[in-house]
């Protein structure tokens, strides 16, 4: 029954972290719970697992189910994210990874999860994301990023330019080793790594932060989550990689992207009255010595 199934996602090499996930199983169980196990987390969870029958039935593609578990950190959260798509289904992250800004939940929060989602008492973040349509991209190549989009140079040694327009009218030629335009999600990601600001996830707004720049000239900036984003890539070896949330490819260049909204939205499961200001302190250590 969808409204009481929830469909398992997890990463490999959190051994540490079996028993917690075990009785997090056991707990839905008696909560009434159906569960459900994408097979990649199934394979690896009856590999570690002294009793392979307690794992729950196997599926691969989209579920139906009442909400989506995340074992593990952000990159475990953006492939769930990646693999539920636009199928509108909720999702909770369990941090059993390191920094976790999606996953709001630890294994020692199973029954505040647990209950939040049988009582619908959890509040839910839609979360906005960026689309990248060109030619030259692959068909089967993920074409939405919760958190960035990135073009970066496909070797070590010379930068690329990124010519980059703004609602079709020219903003700037980027030299530099890539260009990232970032959702207000992933603010706290890649483009904080780079010197980029740190945004609330709720914003509609789309952030353009060059990595390396030639010129120093060339900051961050801010524009709005409706703007249409034309990017044109040269090089000296004539490519570049195409990055969409960690994943990449190597594309050639002279065709150009177009970076928007995208259609749909992903909805994020967290406690009620957790704010970002809170995880904010917490991740980042602020106001600590």
């Amino acid at each position: 029954m969808k409204t009481r199934t929830l469909a398992l996602y997890g990463k490999s090499r959190q051994d540490s972290n079996l028993t917690g996930i075990m009785n997090f199983m056991t707990e839905a169980r008696r909560k009434g719970f159906g569960l459900l196990c994408h097979e990649k987390f199934a394979a690896y969870l009856k590999h570690i697992c002294e009793d392979p029958e307690q794992i729950p039935p196997v599926f691969s593609c989209i579920p139906e189910a009442k909400a989506a578990i995340s074992f593990g950190g952000d990159g475990t959260f953006l492939r769930t994210a990646r693999r539920l798509g636009n199928a509108g289904i909720p999702i909770a992250g369990v941090n059993t990874g390191n920094l976790g800004y999606l996953a709001h939940f630890s294994l020692d929060d199973t029954n505040l999860l647990l209950e939040g989602i049988l009582h619908n008492t959890l509040d839910t973040q839609p979360r906005k994301l960026i689309e990248v349509t060109g030619d030259g991209i692959p068909d089967d190549f993920l074409r939405c990023a919760l958190n960035e989009i990135a073009v970066q140079k496909d070797d070590s040694a010379s930068m690329i330019n990124v010519h980059v327009e703004l609602d079709g009218f020219y903003l700037a030629d980027y030299r530099a080793d890539g260009l990232i335009v970032s959702s207000a999600t992933g603010s706290t990601a890649y483009n904080l790594s780079i010197g980029g600001p740190i945004l609330q996830p709720e914003l509609d707004c789309m952030v353009i932060s060059p990595v390396a720049p030639h010129s120093l000239t060339l900051r961050p900036i801010v524009v709005a989550g409706s703007s249409v984003l034309r990017l044109s890539m040269s090089s000296r070896t004539g490519s570049y990689r195409l990055s969409v949330d960690g994943y990449s490819i190597a594309m050639k260049e002279g065709a150009n992207l177009v970076l928007k909204a995208a259609p749909y939205t992903i909805n994020l499961l967290t406690p009620h009255g957790d704010t970002f200001a809170a995880s904010l302190r917490e991740k980042l250590l602020w106001g600590r010595r």
